[in-house]
């Protein structure tokens, strides 16, 4: 009899102990997603889920975009847009000049003397490496050529007008030189066409020299006349590129 009641404790203690753990397994259970298990929850708590990675994700997005708002944007002094500062070249003189007016100026230049060297300010405008990257290679090369073309105190051009092209010293041999673009040659001396034997090269050389300094003489002799107008009138020079207003 004692063994008996012994033995229904015991399965009443059994069963009582298992109504608890299943009690316990099933709120475990609930607080998971179907399918889960406490092993595969405890995997996903420890690692990086989703809407984390996502999460991190976009913040960067955001930084990277927050940098790009934030960086410092100048006006160029042309056209006036606003330009972020590696589409813009600042002159020594601190002005400002985006990418298309670089490369607009670096196209005239070499076709308009005038207009070369490029100036800001009456001050040449320097070619860096930073403007070389704007505007190309085939266009600094053409700039160069340019700058030793109008450094040049006795210049050589083509004496084909329908080429015209400017001839460099160093394509010059024995007082002939070679376009290097027809590779027509030009005499040196007298400007024409290439030829034999000697030319009028001094005689020529002197009327230019004579011719030349007639011109200046007239120029000297204008320059004289505007002042002197210019002081009736009361005319008065701009500032900035001292043209009489």
């Amino acid at each position: 009899m004692t063994s008996l009641i012994k033995e229904d404790l015991a399965n009443i203690a059994n069963s009582t102990i298992g109504r608890h753990r299943a009690i316990l397994r099933n709120s475990g259970d609930a607080a998971l997603s179907p399918g889960e298990t406490a092993s595969s929850a405890k995997y996903i708590t420890s690692g990086d889920s989703d809407e984390d990675l996502l999460g991190e994700s976009s913040n960067d997005d955001i930084a990277e975009t927050s940098e790009e708002e934030t960086e410092t944007r100048h006006a160029c002094t042309s056209c006036t847009e606003e330009y972020p500062l590696s589409n813009i070249f600042q002159t020594e003189c601190a002005h400002n000049y985006c990418r298309e007016f670089i490369l607009r100026l670096s196209e005239n230049s070499p076709t308009n003397e005038s207009l070369y060297p490029p100036r800001c300010c009456r001050q040449p405008i320097r070619a860096p490496t930073a403007v070389e990257d704007m505007i190309g290679i085939e266009m600094t090369k053409r700039s160069k050529e340019r700058k030793t073309e109008t450094s040049a105190s006795e210049r050589t051009y083509r004496s084909n007008k329908t080429c015209a092209r400017y001839i460099p010293p160093h394509n010059i041999r024995r007082g002939v030189g070679i376009c290097q673009f027809c590779t027509a040659r030009t005499c040196a001396g007298c400007k024409k066409q290439g030829h034999r034997g000697d030319c009028n090269y001094e005689d020529t050389n002197k009327q230019r020299i004579a011719r030349d300094d007639a011109k200046a003489n007239n120029e000297r002799a204008n320059d004289v006349l505007l002042e002197e107008l210019a002081k009736k009138k009361k005319w008065q020079r701009c500032p900035n590129c001292s043209r009489m207003i």
